[in-house]
Parts: structure tokens; sequence; C-alpha cells
């Protein structure tokens, strides 16, 4: 850091000596304008000095519309602004120590005043990783093809592309990988980042994330493979989901996700259509008809919705064997939930000290506030649906009897709907509130 700052200031310096030259041999009448652009930019280099933030508003424009974006990096670290720079040299050592042959480049942004760590790992490193993680990877049809867990030692069966370094992981697995090396670093005893103290054994990252310590860890984003999707995926109508693509990409939870939704997006066509067909044969006749037609109607709903979920079943599991995630391992053991900082006490399990939260505590907020705020939205629910019912009913009559329109009788039916759309929103508060607080438990 303190080279960084010194060949600031010696650049600095250097302008400095330039722009003095430059006024000293203006002539006489260019003295005045000359002298004032170096007072100017005098005072713009000190004031990016004293006030980072406002650095940015000093620099070109061009220099923003013409920016680079980080090469030869998978994972982002950002610290906060006042990060000191002895915490910062406490993580670099540890990452430099805890994960060998992690390649880490620390790099200051003046418009917030923070330093973010850019990190990414050798091929040799990946590779290591790799096997760790049981990664499966595509056999050469000569020997079988499919997925196989990777294995050092078995590296010449193996696709591997034109440039074995950059196209044998994706994208994605080189930042799923780096991200778990993050996640393997452990403090020793008396480790302490800045006024924070870790337990021996604490996972370091995710309990600075929780703790403030570390801003944010994000990937970055790979322009050439983002265009290439943003040309067949995003910009397109008709065609179909370029799911490998994306399954390389962003991952297999994500393109699974998008893989349901254009599945039951298509498999909507089919009540969409029966609701039109039983919308024109029952729902012009009189009542009796049209109760006839819903009954009928609920009925084929249930067969499709259970036909539904196994075409997706079967769809799902085709996709996750195709992705080598049908059968992948899960992880026995897990850390402790960082979030938690509760008193510590010796694992019967483990022998090791971990957070322990009282099991009455658990139940007396599970029993006290959990199931109350439960019955009570679900008291609520059932109140505005009766309530709704009976409103429906009232203003039919009122209508039929007083002549109005007959599009009036939507007015309870949107009412209706703004009320399950509150009710929604405010639900979603309170399961986050829930969920907040049975984790900090």
């Amino acid at each position: 850091m303190e080279t960084v700052n010194k060949t600031r200031e010696a650049m600095d310096t250097i302008s400095d000596k330039e722009n003095g030259a430059t006024s000293s041999n203006t002539n006489s009448g260019n003295g005045i304008f000359a002298s004032a652009k170096e007072s100017f930019e005098s005072a713009s280099r000190l004031l990016r000095r004293k006030i980072p933030r406002t650095g940015h508003l000093m620099t070109p424009r061009r220099l923003w519309i013409n920016t680079v974006p980080t090469q030869e990096c998978d994972i982002v670290i950002m610290f906060p602004h006042k990060t000191e720079d002895m915490e910062l040299m406490w993580m670099l050592s540890q990452l430099r120590n805890g994960t060998p042959g992690l390649v880490v480049q620390v790099k200051h942004h003046p418009s917030t005043d923070s330093y973010g760590l850019y990190l990414t790992a050798p091929f040799s490193l990946m590779l290591k990783t790799a096997e760790e993680l049981h990664l499966p990877k595509r056999l050469k049809q000569e020997h079988g093809g499919g997925l196989k867990e990777f294995v050092q030692l078995e590296m010449d069966l193996f696709e591997t592309g034109e440039d074995m370094d950059k196209d044998f992981f994706t994208t994605q697995e080189r930042q799923w990988m780096v991200y778990h090396l993050l996640h393997t670093l452990r403090a020793s005893a008396n480790d302490q980042f800045g006024t924070f103290k870790f337990v021996e054994g604490q996972a370091i990252i995710p309990k600075c994330l929780s703790e403030g310590l570390i801003s944010q860890i994000y990937p970055l984003h790979d322009l050439d493979a983002l265009q290439q999707l943003r040309q067949s995926w995003v910009r397109t109508f008709v065609k179909k989901q370029p799911l490998d693509s994306v399954c390389k990409y962003f991952g297999v939870k994500i393109a699974m996700y998008f893989a349901w939704l254009g599945h039951y997006t298509f498999m909507l066509i089919i009540p969409a259509f029966m609701g039109f067909i039983f919308w024109i044969g029952f729902g012009r006749g009189d009542q009796s008809s049209e109760d006839i037609g819903y009954v009928l109607f609920s009925l084929f709903n249930v067969i499709w919705f259970s036909i539904y979920l196994e075409a997706w079943k079967r769809y799902s599991s085709e996709l996750a064997y195709k992705w080598g995630t049908l059968d992948q391992r899960h992880e026995l053991l897990r850390e402790p939930r960082p979030l938690y900082s509760g008193n510590l006490e010796r694992s019967p399990v483990t022998g090791r000290l971990e957070p322990t939260y009282p099991a009455w505590k658990r139940h007396v907020f599970r029993y006290f506030v959990t199931v109350p705020v439960i019955v009570l939205c679900l008291t609520v629910v059932l109140c505005v649906m009766v309530i709704s019912l009976k409103s429906q009913d009232w203003w039919d009559k009122h209508i039929q009897n007083e002549g109005y329109y007959f599009w009036l009788s939507y007015l309870p039916k949107v009412l209706l709907a703004v009320i399950i759309t509150l009710l929604d929103e405010a639900y979603y508060k309170v399961a986050l509130w829930l969920n907040d607080m049975g984790k900090m438990s």
C-alpha cells in the first residue's frame, strides 16, 4: 500500500513539474491563463487526495466511457470505505497462506474510497479443487461419453477444448471453485480482524460478511459469453431456450428455474384452451349450466395438474442427469450459521467450540410468536374470503333488482384482487421477519 501511495505522489510531482515547465515557456500574453490552469489542476489533485469520493467528478468523461473490464478475475471481494490498511493486509495474508496458489490482486476504487480483492486461480489449482469437489465432467466418446467425477490422474479421458486452460472449465465452474476456496479459510487461535475476534476453526469469509467487515462478494461477467446469450436468448421470441448455454454460464439452479418457467408456460396452453371451450359451452346459459361447467373445469384442472407434476418430474430428472446433478454428493458437514453469535459450547460430536442457542428460547419463540402470527394470518384470510363471498352475493342481487349494468358485478372481484395483492405483500414481509428471527436463534 505504501508503494502505491508513493507512486501516486511521484506521478503528481512529475505532473507539477511538467505544468511548471509549460507555464514558463508560454509568452506573457498567455501567462495569466496558464497560471490559472495550473492552479486549478493543483487544486483538483489536492481534492482528489484529501476527498477521494470526489475524484470521479474531476476525471475526464472519456475515461469512464472507455472503461475496460478486469481480465483474469473470477471473484471480487469488496471492503467498506473505512477499512484500514492493516485489516486489508491481514485478509490478504489469510488468502495467500490459507489457499496457496490463489492469485490475488488489490485495487483501489477512488470513487468510493474502497478497496477490492480480485481473485482467480491457476489451472493447476482448479484441477485440484475440481477433484476435491467431485466435479462431474464429460468423458470422450471413445471412453464411453457421459459424465464422470473428475480425477486428475485420468485427465486424458475427459473432453477438452482447443485451449485446455480456458475451455476445460466453464465460467460458472471456475467461479464456484474459487468461491469454495474462499469458504475453506479457517481462523486460528487469537486471529482478529479489526476489533472482531474469531474463534479457532471458524469460517472467516461468511463471518466477515455477516459482521459487515466485507461489504460484498460477487463474480464478474464474461462479456463475450454474455453477449452470445443476449443474442440467442434475450432478443429472441419464438426460439427454444438455450438451456445448456444458460447452465454453463449461470449454473444448474438458474438453468433449472428457467427450464421450469418455460415448461410451465408451455403446459398452460392446455388449460387456457379448455377454459375457452368451457366458457363458450357453459358461460352463456343459465345458472345451472354455469355451475356444471365450473365443476367440470375444476375436475379438469385437478387432472391436468397431476399430469403436469409427473411430466415436470420426468423432464427435470432428464435435465439433472444431463447436467450431472442427479446423483451429486451433498455436503455432510456444514459450518455453523455465521449469522448467529451466541454462547460458545463444546460440541459432543466434533469436540470444538460452536455457537449454541438454548432450546427453550427457540421453543418460546416458536409457540408464542410464530404459531400465533400464522394463526392470525390464516384467520384474516378466512374472514376476507367469507366477506368477499357474502358481498358478491349481495351485490349480484342488488344489481339484478336495480337493473344496473352487468359489468358492475365485477367490482367485488376487482376489490378482492386488490386486497389479495396487499395481503400478499404484508405476509411476505411477515415471513421475512420470522425467517430472520429464526436464523438468529
